[in-house]
């Protein structure tokens, strides 16, 4: 149902149902006036007519003629005029004053008499002056006055439901068209300007949707955005972790030396850094090579660049190379990274030196990014890390060390955001000919 239906439905009874109680009453105190001026016109008729009845026309009624009275009648709008002359005592004894009868049924309908007294000279009671008005002429003026009632409330209708209507039409068209733009920025027409006339409540509605609809223009292509970021950074995030793979543990998985074990562990942050371990063929078969190497910038293209520059063979301050001989049983290193070698006899960690280690098989030795460089903060803390678990499952083997560092460092990163992969390698020596 409209808005106008509604405004109509609700008012117009309302309205009509006031106009006819309006009406009512002015038509119940105006025929109460209508009877006071026809009593006030009767009594003024037989008092005026009473003081031009002279003595000889009482004592001959005759000598006023009925053309005399008619004359009379029609000048007061009276419907009948007549003297009456006081024959007995017993008349005599009628009040002196004005007397107005009430309504009453007569021979030609129903009437309103007046009577007043006729006096001589000396002021005696000589007759009574008698006028009669038909109720009729009442009741045609109160049908005057009550059609002129009627006319005026139909007009007053009228004026009312054409204003009712009109405001009506002047607040639903506003209305719809804000309905119609409503229902256009549901079915995705997001950003248009919506410019709707009326009063200030709709003008404001009308500023309330255009701020609306800019913000879901706004939004939507905000979360357009963020899904092509999120759908853009998940795949380089997915490739960063397969180059990832290839680049560390696919090759530690592809080692077929027997000469030494190789076990990683990995902690991966939001911005993953790649990290590349080699093991190059080496021109002596006694040799066994192995090259680490992190990348210089986070993610895809970072990882993009260390291998481009990898396969390029060219060293960078991230570059660590480390030299197992087998026949000398030595380990020699060069880089930037130093690695901690762990003596299973000794239970403790050689000194660190750029000359060629003596290793004997069982040993331990670990290479690790910079992320766990950043984690641990100082090389003490780190080899303390390594010391405590070496000492009592270095002799477990290498798997069993391998998971008691990842538990270790597990505990010390919880709770915590890593701002970089975590990459520690262990390695332990296999050199079945070495000398004891």
């Amino acid at each position: 149902m409209k808005i106008r239906t509604r405004l109509l439905l609700f008012l117009l009874p309302i309205l009509i149902g006031g106009i006819t109680l309006i009406s009512l009453l002015l038509a119940y105190n105006w025929h109460g006036a209508i009877i006071d001026s026809f009593t006030t016109r009767l009594r003024a008729a037989v008092v005026s007519t009473a003081t031009l009845v002279s003595h000889e026309k009482l004592k001959n009624p005759r000598v006023a003629t009925p053309h005399e009275l008619a004359f009379i009648r029609n000048e007061l709008e009276i419907s009948n005029l007549h003297i009456i002359p006081i024959d007995s005592p017993t008349m005599a004894t009628l009040p002196k004053e004005v007397h107005i009868t009430p309504i009453y049924q007569g021979s030609q309908g129903k009437v309103m008499t007046g009577y007043a007294p006729i006096y001589d000279a000396h002021g005696n009671l000589l007759g009574l002056m008698a006028a009669d008005v038909s109720v009729g002429q009442i009741d045609k003026k109160f049908q005057e006055t009550l059609l002129l009632i009627l006319c005026s409330a139909s007009c007053t209708i009228l004026v009312v439901v054409a204003t009712l209507y009109f405001i009506a039409n002047k607040i639903s068209r506003p209305v719809q068209k804000l309905n119609n733009s409503a229902l256009a920025i549901a079915a995705g027409h997001y950003g248009g300007s919506i410019q709707a006339e009326g009063p200030k409540e709709i003008a404001e509605l009308a500023n309330t949707l255009n701020t609306m609809s800019e913000c879901l223009h706004e939004n939507i292509n905000r979360l357009k955005e963020n899904s092509l970021f999120r759908e853009r950074s998940y795949g380089e995030y997915e490739c960063s972790m397969l180059l990832q793979h290839l680049m560390l543990q696919k090759n530690i998985d592809d080692c077929r030396s027997d000469a030494i074990a190789i076990k990683s562990i990995t902690f991966f942050s939001e911005n993953p850094r790649g990290l590349l371990l080699d093991f190059p063929k080496a021109q002596a078969p006694q040799h066994f090579l192995i090259h680490m190497e992190e990348a210089e910038e986070e993610g895809f293209e970072g990882m993009y660049q260390l291998l481009t520059r990898y396969k390029h063979f060219t060293e960078s301050s991230t570059h660590t190379s480390l030299l197992l001989n087998t026949d000398a049983s030595t380990l020699q290193w060069n880089g930037a990274q130093i690695p901690l070698i762990w003596s299973l006899e000794d239970s403790k960690f050689y000194e660190a030196t750029t000359a060629a280690i003596s290793i004997q098989s069982g040993d331990f030795f670990f290479l690790f990014n910079r992320g766990f460089v950043k984690l641990m903060r100082t090389p003490q803390r780190t080899a303390d890390l390594l010391c405590k678990v070496l000492k009592i499952f270095s002799r477990d083997g290498l798997e069993t060390v391998a998971a008691m560092i990842h538990k270790e460092i597990g505990f010390a990163i919880k709770r915590r955001d890593l701002d970089d992969d975590i990459h520690i390698l262990c390695f332990q020596v296999l050199i079945p000919n070495v000398i004891q």
